[in-house]
């Protein structure tokens, strides 16, 4: 959902994570090894709180189902607690209150942040056939918080002298996410053979610890691997963050039997019936998303028809993009995300007014997240709405406050509403969150040199 204005999102620069002082070998706390990890508990807490909701943004927001998210959650703390039973007191691990979410997007993924932090999607959620399967997948991602393989992958990196950043630029007519280097590593690092094995491992025990049957996990991992195939070797997301070099089924099925004889003895659970009832109405939905779906892959042709001078294709595709988001809002019209599009494709067709429209339905579901904020801002600037403009970018930077792209068009909000000095103050942290890269940056630093601000270029 929202494929194109998340996945551009400029607003993921994460900065100011001090490492920890000592720095060396720390104990992990399922195996009881030393590792390698620059970061303490408080780093790697407070980096995982920090990137949830730039990352929650990212991925098209909360799915709008409280009964499914507390039931997720539900299954989610049953295995954590279990999980927490083979922490090893010598770690001290941390007693972090572990949440999870499930997102609004059709990618079929799942991963988790530093600090107890796990992300489900709509997508993957999809293709699970019961609990034990959902205790599996969300063990596997419990397991890689407490054995703590994210900041141990930093960790090594670091050493390594990875770049900064990677910076782009977020225009109008097109986007190019500009992702700090923190935010770069937590949605895209590549676990090592060893810590995805580990994680399996693990997942299975705190499933199986948790009452639900070990083989759930399995089910997941072969969904993912018939997924491959039937998609000509094209896996989904899950596998581009978590490798899988080796044959993880037939690893996980002996895993099953050496450890878990008993597991055909009615001793453990699936729940496909209560997983079945939970799903009911998220199924119900899948048909406006299908249509959803269509719209962004017409958006996407329209983008880069637009980027190509094609103005014909990209009017043509954003107008079919619009059809299609219009079809799906008839089928559910109480998800903001669904009115968030039907407003993206108006903007770019130059229909502002039937955007405010779309948007502040958008609002009237929503009125405390990212999108429905920012986008609702990019329409009241285009309608000479300044004010308003101004309270709806305040709430989306509210909830991230490095959005680059939200601070370019606050100040822009700003100045025109006659604000120089707030609007030069915005443009500033604008060209500053982006290192002074891209075009992005410079389009702030030429409206600081405009508004007659020194120009931040000069040494």
């Amino acid at each position: 959902m929202l494929r194109f204005l998340p996945r551009t999102l400029a607003c993921l620069a994460l900065c100011g994570l001090a490492l920890a002082s000592a720095t060396g070998c720390q104990t992990d706390a399922l195996t009881g090894k030393k590792t390698l990890n620059l970061y303490s508990y408080d780093d790697e807490k407070q980096m995982g709180d920090e990137a949830v909701q730039p990352i929650l943004a990212e991925l098209g927001g909360v799915y709008p189902d409280t009964a499914l998210q507390n039931y997720l959650d539900q299954v989610g703390q049953k295995v954590v607690t279990a999980g927490r039973t083979r922490v090893r007191g010598e770690a001290e691990f941390p007693n972090w209150q572990f949440k999870f979410y499930l997102v609004n997007s059709s990618m079929i993924n799942a991963f988790a942040l530093p600090g107890g932090h796990v992300f489900v999607t709509r997508g993957i959620l999809q293709k699970i056939k019961d609990e034990s399967e959902l205790a599996g997948l969300l063990g596997h991602e419990v397991a890689h918080v407490f054995a703590r393989h994210g900041t141990e992958r930093m960790s090594k990196m670091t050493m390594m002298i990875i770049p900064v950043a990677l910076l782009g630029a977020f225009e109008e007519t097109q986007g190019v996410a500009v992702v700090g280097y923190v935010a770069v590593q937590l949605l895209g690092l590549k676990y090592s053979r060893g810590d995805e094995s580990e994680s399996d491992a693990y997942g299975m025990r705190f499933a199986a610890r948790a009452g639900y049957a070990p083989d759930g996990v399995i089910g997941v991992m072969q969904m993912l691997n018939d997924y491959t195939k039937e998609h000509g070797g094209g896996g989904p997301e899950f596998l581009s963050t978590h490798p899988d070099p080796g044959n993880r089924v037939k690893e996980l099925t002996s895993q099953a039997k050496k450890e878990y004889p008993d597991a055909d003895q009615g001793n453990y659970v699936r729940n496909e019936q209560e997983f079945g009832n939970a799903m009911i109405q998220c199924k119900a939905n899948q048909p406006a998303y299908d249509l959803a779906d269509q719209g962004d892959e017409a958006m996407g042709l329209a983008m880069a028809a637009a980027e190509k001078g094609d103005k014909n294709t990209a009017t043509g595709e954003f107008t079919r993009a619009l059809g299609l988001y219009q079809q799906a809002v008839s089928k559910q019209r109480d998800h903001a995300i669904l009115h968030v599009n039907l407003a993206q494709a108006n903007f770019y067709l130059e229909k502002y007014d039937a955007a405010e429209v779309n948007i502040k339905d958008a609002l009237r579901l929503e009125s405390s997240t990212f999108w429905p904020n920012f986008m609702g801002g990019l329409i009241a600037i285009k309608r000479n709405d300044n004010a308003v403009a101004e309270a709806r970018l305040q709430n989306a930077l509210n909830l991230i406050q490095d959005s680059a792209v939200g601070l370019f068009y606050m100040a822009v909000a700003e100045e025109r509403g006659q604000k120089t000095e707030a609007a030069a103050g915005n443009y500033r942290k604008c060209y500053d969150t982006l290192g002074g890269e891209g075009d992005l940056a410079e389009k702030a630093r030429l409206k600081l040199i405009e508004l007659g601000k020194p120009d931040p270029k000069a040494k």
